[in-house]
């Protein structure tokens, strides 16, 4: 019999970062390009798209950021 593999209870698991749907969006396009990229150049990325938006058309971007 081989011994039963180890389990790390949920509790201490690393948290997972939290993505918005914006930055979901941001990390599919980069991988469909050919692109890896890490949970924080994504929101820097994100960031930057919520930025601009604003700034062209006065308005938020009507997903909320989680960050």
């Amino acid at each position: 019999m081989s011994a039963p593999a180890a389990t790390v209870p949920a509790a201490q698991t690393p948290a997972a970062p939290q993505q918005d749907a914006l930055d979901k969006g941001i990390s599919m396009l980069t991988k469909k390009l050919g692109h890896t990229t890490d949970a924080q150049t994504t929101e820097k990325i994100s960031d930057g798209v919520r930025s601009l938006l604003k700034k062209f058309t006065g308005k938020d971007v009507p997903i909320k950021d989680k960050s």
